[in-house]
């Protein structure tokens, strides 16, 4: 199951996997009402312009910088569980924020940065519970069952969202602001509690006594060379992604003219067929290896996803809800992969402070690169083009650029070592032997 010794009952292994399930249902919900359409919405309702939602995007990356310090706190406190419900709390919690806000004596133009500020320091705590968590479940989970696992996981924590974002859009559709999101962020908070509520009946297997310096803590992992290659690759994919993700519903609210409804329907298509590419995928990397299920969903995200948001015009969204599609069949499997890979690269006994690096580096790469996407956002706006009756805006620009660098991902995935992977050759004998060759017309054996 995991190199660490582990002294639960398969009955308690058992049962905090399931509590993980019903634990992700009700975070989901609150992460979905205060990130992506439903926080673009808000902060478009207080007047936010692009450098505001490039911010939005990437604050959450740049917190990640305390992680060495996140991974430091939990070991002395020698409970990964305790100091998940610590953390969690209060960087929910801060959300009773959002709700103020509207009603707080300031000018309009102070009220957006407000938002970005909790936004800030509500992402500075909750960062912190990931590699606990991570570390906890990936102890919890054993390594051949990890794929289907968080693949089912993430499928089931899709579904959830889109009822919540369904839910939220068509709440926000017929209550006028700002109530509809005071009481759209006061319910999410009940859900919030009762999520931190239900890690306290995680079983949490013991972490060998260890007394690490913070110093250590970011020094290891790049000692490793299987850790700088996968890092390199991370690093590259998460650039290539965040030249263009902070603006997509940014581009469907302003230049697609679509409502929070539609907005909600395009993320359920995603989510529901998500339920069942998830696991597909999961399956897949647990029999051929993660980094070959990355190569072959890096592509799909770097060509088709980028040319239906091109394609896409005011009035016609029928590559939108196409997108919806390609998203999940791409996205899929990315993040299981992504996710599991991350965990497979980590030696048990130091995974939470390789998983702190890793989010260190890519944080700052993503907040980077958000931050100087809306500078040249706000100036490609500026020289929108018609090619006809086509309307080619900054949002095109930003989506052409990230679509290529995209689509080469796959080659920083060559030198990442896994060490159940097969090889290519193999891959290629498998499918030859198992589909090709028993095709009636190559006279292969019944």
């Amino acid at each position: 199951m995991s190199d660490l010794p582990s002294s639960l009952s398969m009955a308690e292994i058992q049962q905090t996997q399931r509590l993980s399930f019903i634990e992700g249902g009700f975070t989901q919900i609150f992460l979905t009402w205060t990130s992506g359409s439903i926080l673009t919405g808000y902060l478009l309702y207080l007047g936010a312009g692009p450098s505001v939602l490039a911010a939005m995007a990437s604050l959450p990356m740049l917190v990640q910088v305390v992680l060495p310090i996140a991974v430091w706190l939990a070991l002395s406190m020698g409970s990964r569980r305790r100091f998940m419900i610590v953390t969690a709390s209060i960087g929910r919690g801060l959300w009773l924020g959002a709700i103020a806000i509207p009603l707080l004596p300031v000018s309009d133009a102070a009220r957006p940065f407000l938002l970005l500020l909790l936004l800030f320091l509500s992402s500075l705590f909750q960062t912190m519970v990931g590699p606990a968590w991570v570390s906890l479940m990936s102890d919890v989970v054993p390594e051949v069952q990890r794929g289907r696992y968080f693949g089912l996981r993430n499928g089931w924590m899709g579904v959830i969202g889109t009822a919540a974002a369904l839910a939220a859009s068509w709440f926000l559709d017929r209550v006028p602001s700002p109530l509809g999101f005071q009481v759209v962020y006061a319910v999410g908070l009940v859900f919030a509690m009762i999520g931190i509520h239900l890690y306290r009946n995680h079983a949490e297997p013991a972490l060998p006594k260890q007394t690490v310096s913070l110093m250590e803590i970011i020094r290891v992992p790049f000692r490793d060379p299987g850790f700088r290659r996968f890092l390199r690759f991370t690093l590259y994919w998460n650039a290539s992604v965040m030249v263009a993700a902070p603006f997509v519903i940014p581009y469907f609210f302003q230049h697609l003219g679509m409502s929070f409804t539609q907005l909600a329907i395009w993320s359920g298509i995603s989510a529901l067929a998500m339920l069942f590419t998830a696991p597909l995928w999961g399956k897949v990397a647990d029999r051929f290896g993660h980094k070959h299920v990355l190569a072959i969903t890096t592509f799909l995200a770097g060509t088709v996803n980028p040319v239906c948001w091109l394609l896409a015009q005011p009035g016609n969204l029928t590559f939108v809800w196409i997108s919806g599609l390609m998203d999940a069949l791409s996205w899929g499997g990315i993040n299981t992969a992504l996710f599991n890979l991350s965990i497979g690269t980590a030696p048990s006994a130091r995974r939470m402070s390789y998983l702190a690096m890793l989010g260190v580096a890519t944080g700052l790469t993503g907040f980077v690169v958000a931050t100087g996407s809306g500078i040249l956002l706000g100036h490609l706006i500026a020289h929108d083009v018609w090619i006809g009756t086509f309307h080619w805006t900054g949002y095109h620009s930003l989506f052409l650029i990230s679509g290529i660098l995209r689509t080469f991902a796959w080659l920083g995935l060559r030198s990442v070592p896994e060490q159940r992977a097969w090889q290519i050759n193999d891959i290629r004998r498998f499918f030859w032997q198992r589909y090709v060759m028993r095709l009636p017309w190559k006279g292969g054996s019944a």
